[in-house]
């Protein structure tokens, strides 16, 4: 059997070897050298081919066994002078499957260039795809010769023999951060995932995704010829995105400004759509360990490229018990904006629980049906009637206006006193503290020095939304033994309403946990009992 040698075309160098090919092949001269790996300007810096394709490279990050890369060889063409302008139309080889030697930190593939049998009179190019009609990760162009028992880099002048007469071992490595824009990972995972599904988890533990079985559509697998799919997650700074993960301009979302840490990148190479089951996300989020409006924390996702009007989706809640969060405040990225109190995980499963606990091992998980930044957003307004809202908060003085003050934050307030004889003083609503009776202001009805407000005499409060709330609460403080507040809530032609203990103060609240939600509520001292109310907090679906 005639051994055939390759040359290999490398690092720039124009391929040679013409010493051993035929006097009669019809290639003029050979093409200029093409070559990419890490050790070259514009290569991928976490993928090296290995020997005996060439020498052995100096490379210093971590190897991803969780790989099926994919190694195709195609015939290139070439110009008139002889450089490589990409493959040809020409059939593709599959040498077949790669191998992964953990030990040896690599993947090979044993490509027999007798089956079938290349072409002395052509190029060929070796490319590694993360995986099929995924990521290109590397390259070397080939030059078979008709003479000789050895392959040649034509760039160091070595000798590399063929296996068994005709096998080439074609080795390389990957290393993680290789799929990532950036090539940076301190907080990412790559993995390949099947049509059977499975989990993926970054290297910290703070994000991954469990994907169902079959979570490819039909048609995408026909496409794409192979069930394999390259998954990446990878960690997002919030001020290189904008400042904020999910963007703040995005329709719906103008009302939910509060994020901090907890942002990530989700996609698959090749791009797989829309997927036929959804697939359940989790991460980290960074939250003050003593605010129980974080109970309320919502996942979202935004579609990259972000236009000028975001698409942003709310994801339905669910557990997310594979993420692990130990460590995630002390573990952001550099530059990363760290002005929460510290990190701690809470389990969104359980959305609206009287008590407000941390988890410090649960996910807070999402149900996607597509792949892209994910981030989360806390859906509640607060209002304490002391300080206006927005990044610069002043102190509200006693019997100011606060008609219009919150709008900004989603809710609007109006008095209903048509026909009443008590403190109103018509539509308007105003903060007051009792002229100086409470130690802070409260929502009235009455600009004079008066808090409290009943029904029968003063009105009610009417506070309106700009988009349906899931739930709403308001503290309440009957002013004597026998008075009591009542809250009430209009979702559609329902009403849902809760009245105070008589004497007792406490906090009244009406959840809504199905579409359309609570639209507006009202409030007051029950009949002519007054009451006070104050610390207004509306949580913005989901349903």
């Amino acid at each position: 059997m005639k051994r055939i040698p390759l040359c290999l075309a490398a690092f720039g160098a124009v391929v040679a070897c013409r010493d051993q090919r035929s006097l009669t092949s019809p290639k003029l001269q050979p093409p200029s050298a093409a070559f990419s790996d890490g050790r070259v300007a514009g290569g991928n810096p976490h993928f090296f081919f290995l020997p005996p394709l060439v020498k052995q490279a100096a490379f210093a990050g971590v190897f991803n066994p969780n790989l099926k890369p994919v190694v195709v060889i195609c015939e290139l063409d070439v110009d008139v002078d002889g450089h490589p302008i990409g493959c040809s139309g020409a059939a593709t080889i599959s040498p077949g499957p790669s191998q992964l030697d953990p030990t040896g930190q690599q993947y090979t593939v044993n490509w027999n260039t007798g089956q079938p049998a290349i072409n002395p009179d052509k190029f060929y190019r070796i490319q590694v795809f993360g995986s099929r009609g995924g990521m290109l990760l590397g390259f070397a162009d080939l030059d078979p010769v008709n003479n000789g028992s050895q392959l040649k880099n034509v760039n160091t002048g070595d000798f590399i023999g063929l296996v068994d007469g005709r096998t080439l071992p074609i080795k390389f490595r990957i290393e993680l951060g290789a799929f990532l824009p950036s090539f940076v990972c301190t907080d990412c995972a790559e993995q390949t995932v099947s049509n059977d599904g499975g989990i993926v988890v970054t290297n910290t533990g703070f994000a991954g995704a469990s994907f169902p079985s079959p979570w490819i559509r039909p048609e995408v697998l026909k496409q794409l010829g192979s069930d394999n799919v390259v998954v990446t997650i990878e960690r997002v700074r919030p001020e290189d995105v904008g400042g904020s993960c999910i963007p703040l301009n995005a329709p719906g979302l103008q009302r939910r400004p509060q994020q901090a840490e907890g942002c990530y990148r989700f996609t698959t190479s090749p791009d797989v759509g829309l997927f036929a089951l959804d697939v359940t996300v989790g991460l980290c989020i960074e939250v003050p360990s003593t605010d129980a409006r974080f109970d309320a924390a919502q996942l979202f996702k935004v579609e990259e490229p972000v236009g000028e009007i975001p698409v942003v989706f709310a994801l339905r809640n669910t557990a997310a018990a594979f993420v692990h969060c130990e460590g995630f405040a002390a573990a952001h990225p550099a530059g990363s904006v760290a002005n929460l109190a510290r990190a701690l995980l809470r389990h969104v499963g359980s959305w609206f629980t009287p008590a407000f606990a941390y988890a410090a091992h649960e996910g807070a998980g999402g149900l996607s049906g597509s792949f892209s930044r994910i981030g989360w957003v806390l859906p509640t307004a607060t209002v304490n009637f002391d300080v206006t809202p927005g990044p610069e908060p002043q102190q509200i003085t006693n019997g100011e206006d606060v008609t219009d003050l919150y709008n900004g934050v989603g809710v609007r307030f109006t008095a209903i006193s048509e026909g009443r004889e008590g403190c109103s003083d018509g539509p308007q609503v105003f903060a007051n503290n009792g002229g100086g009776s409470l130690s802070t202001n409260a929502v009235s009805l009455c600009s004079g020095e008066v808090a409290g407000f009943s029904d029968a005499v003063d009105g009610r409060v009417r506070v309106g939304l700009d988009q349906p709330a899931s739930k709403v609460c308001i503290d309440v403080t009957p002013l004597g033994e026998g008075s009591s507040g009542f809250l009430v809530a209009f979702e559609g032609e329902a009403t849902q309403t809760v009245t105070s203990a008589p004497g007792i103060a406490q906090p009244l609240c009406v959840e809504s946990v199905e579409e359309p939600g609570i639209q507006f509520f009202q409030f007051a001292g029950t009949g002519s009992t007054r009451a006070i109310f104050d610390n207004l907090l509306v949580t913005f679906g989901p349903f």
